[in-house]
């Protein structure tokens, strides 16, 4: 273009115009050449500077501990719920309201370290259970019922939509002992509780069950809940609608991975730079924002405790760290098979076989849905075939092996949502 309009001001005969011509049209190539040099060198260094997405920077660690062996110091665990840590005390004059108004009335929650098929089995029994209330003046004979507990599921559920919002990709998390907790929930009470009672105690008799029964557990994972505040002014996007914010995480620690909350509202997109995060939002004062850091494994620092540790984690090595970079659709047995076998999770299962076969909905099904509350995903309401996994397990005495299965079936069923995947132990 420029060689064009130079070509055409030499055939100006006058010189003085000629000259003069030059001489604007140098200025005003020279400062439009300026321009865009700097804004492309900006975009570059945009570009650049942008963190690469790391997937063990995202890996998620659960575990169970006794809430009497907590360690406070503690920096790579967390409670899934805050609630959790306080002491449990029982109102009287709630208790004595939900009974008269014939309302179910959350007591207490258990941990049944069993079989996964036996705790489903205590969950649908539906059988009322006999219990005494033990307060400072009597004992009074009451009926509970166990209901299985949804908030750490739905705490997950909340998780798997941070992902989303902050375009990391999704991994199914290993968490067997949240899906072992139930609810003991009161149903009635034969005589009536007096408002001046202290409830000093609460024995509830589980049965057949009692020895699966464990009390005041609490579920840990490495993810810390964050407010965070941008650094100076939000800056304006070229789009005259949304606000750049600035949040640094130097204090929080650059190891970790990041995410940003899915209570906050408004947000078009999340940048992940080496010092800080760009979230780019239709709000433009200064706020906190929500976070969520999901603090990187160190095995030197990590305690040991009495239940084991369980992870998403991928074993990283060169051929999964390409498939997973640059994903694609899995057509064979063996590919299925490393993959499969790239999560730790694989070292307390053996992949077997696989096959299909038409899926039926009454049959006997040994694992259950982790990811139920994707509910976004594009898939047949009527699956009619069935994708048939088959594991060994090393050590058939496990507790959590059917709950590690679902976990590996789970993930399965994310890259096959034309089957309906289920998974068996030989």
């Amino acid at each position: 273009m420029y060689n064009r309009i130079y070509e055409k001001l030499d055939h100006i005969k006058d010189l003085d115009e000629r000259v003069l011509l030059k001489k604007i049209m140098n200025s005003v190539f020279q400062s439009l050449e300026q321009y865009s040099e700097d804004t492309f060198n900006k975009l570059e260094e945009r570009v650049f500077n942008e963190l690469e997405y790391a997937k063990e920077k995202y890996d998620i660690y659960s575990i169970i501990i006794k809430r009497n062996k907590i360690d406070p110091t503690d920096d790579f665990l967390y409670p899934i719920l805050d609630e959790d840590m306080e002491e449990k005390i029982y109102d009287a004059t709630e208790i004595l309201r939900s009974l008269e108004e014939k309302k179910h009335k959350d007591m207490f929650k258990i941990f049944l370290k069993c079989d996964y098929l036996i705790f489903k089995e205590f969950i649908n029994s539906h059988t009322k259970i006999k219990g005494i209330i033990k307060t400072n003046k009597k004992d009074h004979e009451a009926y509970f019922k166990v209901v299985k507990n949804k908030e750490y599921t739905n705490k997950v559920s909340r998780l798997y939509k941070s992902f989303i919002n902050s375009n990391i990709t999704w991994t199914t998390i290993n968490n067997p002992y949240i899906h072992k907790i139930a609810d003991v929930v009161l149903v009635g009470c034969q005589d009536k509780i007096e408002v001046d009672e202290n409830i000093v105690k609460i024995e509830v008799d589980f049965g057949e069950y009692s020895k699966y029964v464990e009390y005041d557990m609490i579920p840990l994972w490495n993810i810390k809940e964050l407010n965070l505040k941008c650094n100076g002014f939000p800056m304006p996007c070229i789009d005259k609608v949304n606000y750049e914010h600035d949040v640094s995480i130097i204090k929080e620690g650059q190891a970790n991975g990041y995410l940003v909350d899915s209570e906050n509202t408004d947000i078009d997109y999340v940048t992940f730079k080496k010092e800080s995060l760009i979230i780019s939002a239709a709000v433009k004062d200064t706020i906190f924002w929500r976070l969520l850091s999901i603090i990187s494994y160190d095995k030197r620092k990590i305690q040991k405790y009495e239940y084991e540790f369980m992870t998403n984690k991928v074993n990283v090595n060169f051929a999964n760290k390409l498939a997973f970079e640059k994903p694609h659709t899995i057509k064979t047995k063996t590919e299925l098979a490393r993959t499969i076998n790239s999560f730790k999770a694989s070292e307390y299962l053996r992949f077997n076989d696989v096959k299909l076969q038409e899926a039926d909905d009454k049959k006997f099904n040994q694992t259950y849905d982790i990811n139920d509350f994707i509910t976004d995903e594009i898939r047949e309401a009527n699956v009619k075939t069935a994708l048939i996994l088959d594991f060994e397990p090393i050590d058939k005495n496990n507790y959590l092996n059917k709950d590690i299965l679902s976990f590996l079936v789970s993930e399965v069923q994310l890259l096959y949502p034309e089957y309906k995947c289920e998974g068996r132990l030989l």
